[in-house]
């Protein structure tokens, strides 16, 4: 779904959910705030990685709700995005399935592919302090953050709303609060000294991504795709995927999901492409030259310099200095396994 925050007061905290006192959300941190914090969040002690089986979703109300979730990731375009077929659903602004970005694993279940933005222990990452807003945001906000600004609001009392939270529950059953997770996030990868090249990162996209992708990366849609089918193979660039200012926006953040995710049949422990090539083609990919969604808003994103990832780079905060700007776009990085 889209990449845009919107600022929602207050929330229903699990009892999974990180601790975050004495903040409360929608707090807005001083830099050592938000640095104690950040330091607490990553020493959170790493669970096991825990598979989910489909077959222990419970019966009744509670099981309905988890399976509806379930449907809502994996079938989001035709049901709330935007081209639904119900027009009063149309909560998403545009037409691409979670479960394309969350992919499944080997349960088959949406967000339960190891270091492919999985789910499976999202409710105890939440609250967490967002670097983006500067705020202490709740995983419900976060939900309707991926929403974006579509034809409907999404609202905290929203049944498509409560039923994903009921999966993501249902995903973190059996684990222990506040805990961290192996396997989850994105894949570390070696340091690489260069800089990220657009131009070789073309090439190797034309061999190894336009298959799918499309040469211009805009994706493949399926037969349905003007009454929410959505895509075959969502797009990475133009006007229906992240904006330039969304979190994949980032060159190493993008690189290290690729690595682990593509080409088609590439994991975690089997990657098919090396550190240096998924840095090029998220180069590629993130080139200001590539169309993509203009977000009018990203010059307010992270408001504190100091806590300003790696990675997020933009010409608006390098006026008249053209090389830093690009430096700071592709490197080479300081740490590019730095979490956001």
């Amino acid at each position: 779904m889209g990449a845009l925050f919107f600022s929602i007061s207050a929330f229903a905290v699990s009892a999974h959910a990180f601790d975050i006192a004495p903040h409360q959300v929608g707090d807005a941190l001083t830099t050592p705030q938000a640095r104690a914090l950040l330091a607490r969040y990553a020493a959170r002690p790493p669970q096991p990685w825990q598979e989910p089986d489909e077959k222990r979703i419970p019966s009744g109300p509670e099981g309905d709700a988890i399976r509806d979730g379930i449907d809502l990731l994996r079938n989001t375009s035709s049901r709330v995005g935007k081209l639904a077929p119900d027009a009063a659903k149309r909560m998403g602004w545009n037409n691409l399935h979670c479960v394309q970005c969350h992919q499944a694993g080997a349960s088959g279940l949406p967000g339960t592919k190891p270091f492919a933005l999985p789910l499976v222990n999202a409710v105890n990452d939440y609250p967490k302090f967002d670097a983006k807003s500067g705020k202490i945001i709740s995983l419900e906000q976060r939900i309707i953050g991926m929403f974006g600004p579509g034809s409907v609001p999404v609202t905290p009392d929203t049944p498509e709303l409560k039923a994903i939270v009921a999966y993501l529950r249902w995903l973190a059953r059996d684990t222990p609060p506040h805990s961290a997770m192996e396997r989850t996030g994105l894949l570390p990868m070696p340091a690489v000294a260069r800089a990220a090249d657009p131009r070789r990162g073309a090439k190797l996209y034309a061999a190894q991504c336009s298959a799918c992708h499309g040469g211009d990366a805009g994706g493949q849609q399926r037969p349905d795709f003007k009454t929410g089918g959505g895509y075959l193979f969502p797009p990475i660039a133009g006007p229906d995927t992240y904006d330039n200012a969304g979190h994949m926006f980032a060159v190493p953040l993008l690189a290290r999901y690729i690595r682990a995710s593509m080409p088609l049949g590439s994991t975690y422990d089997r990657p098919r492409l090396t550190p240096s090539q998924a840095l090029d083609i998220a180069a590629f990919l993130n080139d200001d030259a590539m169309p993509r969604l203009q977000n009018p808003n990203r010059a307010r994103l992270y408001p504190d310099p100091a806590l300003r990832p790696q990675g997020f780079a933009i010409p608006e905060h390098f006026p008249g200095q053209p090389q830093m700007y690009l430096r700071a776009k592709f490197g080479p990085f300081r740490n590019v396994n730095e979490n956001y």
